[in-house]
């Protein structure tokens, strides 16, 4: 009787300690539970909860050790880098949900995840958003992340420019910026650089936007 109490405690000792969480395992699941539930505030909540999950994010950004490999938060990312703009939300024909300083954190958020999914919401959000605000965080964003094999970056940079009428000066110079970012050093990128700074140089635009495209031209030519 002994003995087969005995050889059941060393069963239940036994799957007790396969079952048993390394401290890494731990963490690991304490943040998929926090971006689980982070993920459904972003999606549930008002503004001012999209807001605070943002801000969190950032605030937590490193110490919780996030990256492009975490999948709920480049969903969070994806979901609210859209709202207002691409994914609208209508009561009586009248958009409600049209909140540029979410977009803005996400994309600040977006720049610190880096990757490639990273660049795939920064090149749709610049594509569809209205914002010159948002635009011109979507710029630096870019600029941090860098272009693709393809130069797609530089290419949407190249159309948001051409197609945008008469943009916001904040929004030139953080063009300025990530074209300078993006070509240096990347001699496939550098005629087309080159190109859109001149554009702009040459530009009707007040002597610093312009003063600024010349320095990114000097920039580049060195």
């Amino acid at each position: 009787m002994k003995k087969t109490a005995l050889f059941f405690g060393l069963i239940l000792l036994a799957i007790s300690v396969s079952y048993a969480q390394t401290p890494e395992e731990e963490l690991l699941k304490k943040k998929e539970l926090k971006l689980r539930n982070y993920l459904y505030e972003s999606k549930a909540g008002d503004r001012n909860a999209k807001v605070r999950v943002l801000e969190q994010i950032l605030n937590e950004y490193d110490k919780a050790g996030y990256s492009d490999k975490d999948r709920r938060l480049v969903e969070i990312v994806d979901y609210l880098a859209s709202e207002g703009s691409s994914r609208k939300e209508f009561e009586n024909n009248l958009l409600i949900n049209d909140f540029p300083e979410v977009r803005r954190m996400a994309i600040k958020v977006s720049a610190k995840i880096k990757g490639d999914n990273s660049r795939r919401i920064l090149l749709n959000a610049l594509m569809d958003d209205q914002n010159p605000t948002v635009k011109a965080e979507i710029c630096l964003a870019l600029a941090s992340i860098g272009d693709n094999q393809n130069g797609d970056v530089l290419r949407s940079l190249g159309y948001m420019y051409r197609t945008t009428y008469k943009p916001d000066p904040n929004l030139v110079f953080a063009l300025i910026e990530a074209i300078k970012n993006i070509a240096k050093g990347n001699t496939a990128n550098y005629s087309d650089a080159i190109y859109i700074l001149s554009e702009i140089q040459h530009g009707d635009y007040n002597r610093a936007i312009r003063t600024a495209a010349y320095d990114a031209v000097q920039a580049l030519s060195q």
